[in-house]
């Protein structure tokens, strides 16, 4: 074989040798994009509540970052009341553990009564009768689906019907219901026709997020004072026929 013949052999050999070479790194930067790839992609930001997707009864997914974790109340230990902040429930529920993630809520009916709990470093709250739940998809239930307390009913607007009475009352105060702007007569001791759950946060009671409180009625007084504390502001009033006061539930 002549030499000229040698060295183009020698030439194709290497261009082949070269193209295989490259062949198996292509082979290697398509296998890192395939890993790139399989990254979770996260759904639209969850809601700060549901409580407008009450009844649905498809599943609904979004997406949670442990920041968004870090306020607002939750009420329950799951199934949480539908005015449970979401990403504060789905920390509670061991779905953030990793940093951010999609969760899946499933709608539920509402319950006689949700019982607070310590998780994940997220303390719940109880709360009485309400009318509506959901619950984490994949997340264990921290309470049984049958009911487990007895119900507490929502609080009537004022103490009126209470009148002649000595009975005391346990009762579940709302968001809606403590944070309304309803009047309220007196201080310590109201009018009984004044508004229970707005007298409970003036008294201190509770929050205007809402909770528990025991209503106790009384004869009426002379007059009423009016002040202002924890938000709320009181009026005046001379004499009337019945009263209240309120302590925690």
């Amino acid at each position: 074989m002549s030499n000229r013949k040698m060295i183009m052999l020698s030439a194709v050999a290497s261009i082949g040798l070269l193209a295989a070479c490259n062949n198996g790194g292509d082979a290697e930067e398509a296998d890192a994009t395939e890993e790139e790839t399989e990254e979770v992609v996260l759904a639209d930001p969850c809601p700060d509540q549901v409580a407008t997707m009450r009844g649905s009864g498809d599943p609904f997914t979004c997406s949670c970052t442990p920041e968004a974790a870090e306020e607002g109340t939750v009420w329950g230990s799951g199934p949480y009341t539908d005015d449970s902040r979401v990403c504060r429930a789905a920390m509670h529920a061991g779905l953030l553990a990793d940093g951010p993630a999609n969760v899946t809520i499933n709608f539920l009916p509402g319950r006689e009564s949700y019982t607070m709990s310590e998780a994940n470093g997220v303390e719940t709250r109880n709360y009485g009768r309400y009318g509506g739940s959901y619950a984490f998809e994949g997340a264990a239930l921290g309470e049984p689906p049958e009911e487990i307390a007895a119900a507490i009913e929502a609080c009537p607007s004022s103490a009126v019907s209470m009148r002649g009475t000595t009975d005391a009352l346990t009762c579940s105060c709302s968001p809606a219901a403590a944070s309304s702007t309803s009047t309220v007569w007196g201080s310590e001791t109201y009018t009984d026709d004044s508004a229970i759950c707005v007298a409970a946060v003036h008294a201190g009671v509770i929050g205007t997020d809402g909770g528990n409180v025991t209503v106790t009625p009384s004869g009426g007084l002379e007059s009423y004072s009016g002040s202002t504390a924890n938000g709320v502001t009181t009026r005046n009033y001379g004499s009337y026929s019945g009263s209240f006061t309120v302590e925690e539930g």
